[in-house]
């Protein structure tokens, strides 16, 4: 399963539930998007999209992660694919909540540039425009992420509420945590081990307030086949 983004702008998602296709095209936390019946979070589809020439040109950047799609001409393609599709039609809310800010802190900062992938199945495993976070063996890795990525990622996948980059880094890091977690977690709440992978790489959460965005999907139809 996930999305795929090939030169050109040619897009391919596997395996998605509806509500999993808008968290990619909307650019949202799959915790964001509310209502909807049940089988749009069960039932799995797949899609194949090209953009025109038109909108190819347009497009400038094609990074992607498993479930993001980091250009915003790509992701309008896929909401208007999504809206013809599955008839689909939501709305936005937005309330002042409680946010996370990541941060630097006053540790020696261990994010470093991507590194050279020299063999073809290096070059497989992490093409050049895929970015990667996970947790394997009791260690967080990132791989080819930028810090809006990571800060994404915290949301969507550890904390459930908003995480606001505010460390002012730009372009792609890579770190992988030197020591596995004495007692490693691959469910559940995760947020004390994630937290303590920020911190000793020089980064920080702090609490504030701002603003919380809901998706409500208002109507969504099943697609034919044709």
């Amino acid at each position: 399963m996930g999305v795929e983004v090939f030169p050109g702008g040619r897009v391919v998602i596997q395996h998605f539930a509806l509500k999993t296709l808008i968290q990619a095209a909307f650019h949202s936390g799959y915790w964001q998007i509310a209502g909807g019946e049940d089988w749009t979070q069960k039932e799995l589809y797949t899609v194949e999209a090209k953009p025109s020439e038109a909108d190819s040109a347009r497009i400038r950047n094609l990074r992607f992660s498993i479930f993001t799609i980091e250009d915003p001409t790509l992701r309008k393609m896929l909401q208007a694919l999504l809206i013809e599709r599955f008839h689909l039609k939501i709305h936005r809310e937005t309330r002042t909540g409680d946010v996370l800010l990541l941060e630097r802190n006053n540790k020696e900062f261990r994010f470093a540039p991507p590194t050279i992938r020299v063999s073809e199945q290096a070059q497989r495993m992490y093409p050049e425009n895929f970015s990667s976070i996970g947790y394997v063996n009791g260690k967080w890795s990132i791989f080819q992420t930028s810090m809006a990525q990571l800060a994404a990622f915290a949301s969507d996948f550890v904390f459930h509420q908003p995480v606001l980059d505010r460390t002012g880094l730009t372009g792609q890091f890579e770190y992988r945590q030197p020591q596995p977690d004495l007692e490693p977690k691959y469910s559940g709440d995760l947020s004390a081990s994630f937290t303590d992978y920020l911190r000793n790489a020089g980064l920080k959460l702090e609490r504030s307030k701002g603003p919380v965005e809901t998706l409500i999907i208002d109507h969504a139809e099943k697609p034919s086949a044709d």
